[in-house]
């Protein structure tokens, strides 16, 4: 029993070990750039976790990424790789941006909202469709055709803001604002919007799905061997086309959430990439959808704490992102110490 739960604990442990060696790192990195790494990291902390402003925003982004992670689980248990969730997660939010002002006038405001969500899904779905059907198909590498459409999608989105749907009444390249009575509704006394339920209900769903249902149980066996998959009378071009819309689909509603709640509008040059720093959060977690949320909330107060560091210290509100991928690099060589 004590051996079991030591190897039950050991690859939380090396998700662990992976932060603190990123951090470790990045620390590194401030020295040789002349800036003091505990100055930033207590900064870091104190910002982002030490005042109600900066737990409450940390809150707040944790939503999209929650969203985004939820479709990135099915997804990666099938053995499918998704790295174009930052172009879904742009369509989704294209669409709700140009879509919102014209439904809130025409519906009631549950049937809007569920309508412009429903948007939002179905513009994500529908840009990884292409890259789902091509690896369902020919079985073409996923990684580059996801990735590719992604940059289509970032290019796209920026014309269509500037020209077909660009509100002409302001001189930025935008959308027409969303009236702040049809914007997402907040969580009762509190600033936090219901996309954050919305969020943990994804991820928990998605758990349950992988781990309870026949489509999880199927999503598992083509991670472990498509060839015995096949054997048994398992579709894999099918399952690979559901994979990557279930995960196209959470990250176009990620986009929608992020544009009602927080944006109130759809900008030609907003990107916040949350697709990217989604991808080692779901890995770190091992792929458990419990492990997803605090993991979640520790980079939304990395981001968080970053802006408002970044401020002080000089030190470019990115380099939370430089940490972002080498607690990737070196969780990947933690696998090393798994076997």
């Amino acid at each position: 029993m004590k051996n079991f739960d030591l190897a039950a604990l050991k690859p939380a442990v090396l998700s662990i070990v992976s932060i603190l060696f990123s951090l470790i790192t990045g620390g590194i990195i401030l020295l040789l750039i002349g800036k003091d790494p505990v100055l930033y990291f207590s900064l870091l902390f104190a910002r982002g976790m030490g005042t109600s402003l900066g737990v409450i925003e940390a809150i707040i982004k944790m939503a999209p990424l929650l969203i985004i992670s939820a479709g990135l689980l099915p997804c990666f248990s099938a053995g499918l790789w998704n790295i174009g969730a930052e172009g879904q997660f742009l369509i989704g939010a294209m669409m709700a941006g140009w879509a919102a002002p014209m439904l809130s006038v025409a519906l009631p405001f549950p049937i809007y909202l569920v309508a412009v969500l429903l948007l939002g899904i179905a513009g994500g779905m529908a840009w990884i469709l292409i890259p789902a059907f091509v690896k369902a198909r020919s079985d073409i590498n996923e990684i580059i055709t996801t990735l590719m459409m992604s940059w289509v999608a970032i290019n796209l989105v920026s014309w269509l803001v500037k020209g077909p749907i660009n509100d002409l009444s302001t001189v930025p390249a935008q959308t027409t604002p969303i009236p702040l009575v049809y914007r997402m509704p907040l969580i009762p006394f509190s600033r936090i919007h219901i996309g954050l339920i919305i969020g943990l209900i994804s991820i928990l769903a998605m758990h349950w799905m992988i781990r309870r249902t026949t489509l999880g149980y199927q999503f598992r066996v083509m991670l472990a061997n498509k060839k015995a998959a096949r054997h048994v009378g398992m579709s894999v071009p099918r399952l690979t086309v559901y994979g990557l819309l279930i995960s196209g689909g959470f990250a176009g509603l990620a986009g929608a959430c992020d544009v009602l709640a927080i944006k109130g509008l759809f900008q030609g040059s907003w990107n916040p990439q949350y697709g990217m720093t989604a991808i080692p959060l779901v890995f770190l977690a091992r792929l458990n959808g419990w492990a997803v949320i605090p993991l979640v909330f520790f980079f939304s107060f990395l981001a968080v704490g970053g802006e408002f560091v970044a401020r002080d210290l000089g030190v470019p509100a990115f380099f939370v992102h430089v940490l972002e991928g080498m607690t990737l690099l070196f969780f990947a060589a933690s696998e090393y110490f798994e076997k």
